[in-house]
């Protein structure tokens, strides 16, 4: 089996190397070279591409996981490099597991079928720490059964999968479960920012928070980020408002006007605004923190 792995960012390198480690033949690309450099030299069964098309021409199956819509149209529907540049496919599947739109997907999904291949959207739930351990939660969107070895590749980086639907509903309720992760965000923000008004010690609260029926393992991952004990960019501010700009998006087209959803996203535009975008979205706390007296949505 050889497989394709398109985008190592901070997930994406993690997720490739736990596939390498098993034996995995892989293919890779990134946009930037040293992090194709950095698998290659750490794994032997490990071989850099030089465009997407590349990879998609000589394996079994391509994975990718992207930034962003941007990115996702680049690499599979570029007719120089991109997917869309293959004139003879050799790849089967491909594997879409990047947070984008549903419509996107679905676009994707029809753009597959023209050249013969089968699309699964297959967005994943967890941060770095899952990626490492191969502890995500894989969210399956597809027309089509999934083959075993898409699911040895998935079993390999993930604890469970979930079937939602036809194509396109894997992206859907990935958007649905980051809002929910946003939204805590956003409220442990506020509570840190009241606890200090109150005189409610913040590493105590947020022992306390752990600990109690609120506690998630969110909240618990970040608490360190949350109390300024660490700066480690784990999953940016400015993600965590591109996500939400895509949900209150699919809010919109099914007629939903959801309070929740417009909160987060205009306090993450705001934060993003004052120069947080490129730190963890734990810095939605101290955003807030220097709010207090302001006028600020």
């Amino acid at each position: 089996m050889h497989i394709g792995f398109i985008g190592l960012g901070r997930m994406g390198w993690l997720m490739a190397a736990n596939l390498a480690r098993e034996g995995v033949r892989l293919s890779v690309w990134n946009r930037s070279e040293d992090k194709s450099r950095s698998l290659t030299d750490a794994f032997p069964n490990v071989i850099a591409a030089k465009t997407p098309a590349q990879v998609a021409s000589t394996c079994d199956v391509v994975f990718t996981m992207l930034a962003n819509d941007d990115a996702v149209k680049s690499v599979y529907l570029d007719e120089q490099s991109g997917l869309a540049a293959i004139t003879v496919q050799h790849a089967t599947h491909w594997v879409e597991m990047s947070t984008i739109s549903p419509a996107l997907s679905e676009e994707l999904s029809g753009f597959a079928k023209t050249k013969g291949v089968n699309y699964i959207d297959a967005p994943v739930s967890g941060s770095v720490n899952a990626a490492e351990a191969g502890e995500l939660v894989f969210m399956l969107g597809s027309d089509n059964a999934v083959p075993e070895r898409v699911q040895r590749c998935f079993s390999i980086m993930g604890k469970a999968q979930f079937l939602l639907g036809s194509a396109g509903r894997g992206h859907a309720a990935k958007l649905l479960i980051n809002s929910v992760i946003h939204s805590q965000n956003q409220i442990v923000g506020e509570i840190l920012a009241l606890a200090a008004s109150c005189h409610i010690d913040q590493k105590m609260l947020m022992t306390l928070l752990g600990e109690s029926a609120a506690g998630s393992p969110m909240i618990r991952f970040r608490t360190p980020l949350y109390l300024g004990e660490s700066d480690a960019v784990t999953f940016s501010l400015h993600l965590a408002k591109k996500d939400m700009a895509l949900v209150a998006d699919m809010a919109k087209q099914n007629d939903w006007s959801l309070a929740q959803i417009k909160t987060n996203l205009q306090q993450l535009e705001a934060a993003e605004e004052q120069g947080w975008g490129e730190s963890d979205m734990a810095a939605i706390a101290p955003f807030l923190a220097s709010q207090k007296n302001h006028n600020c949505v």
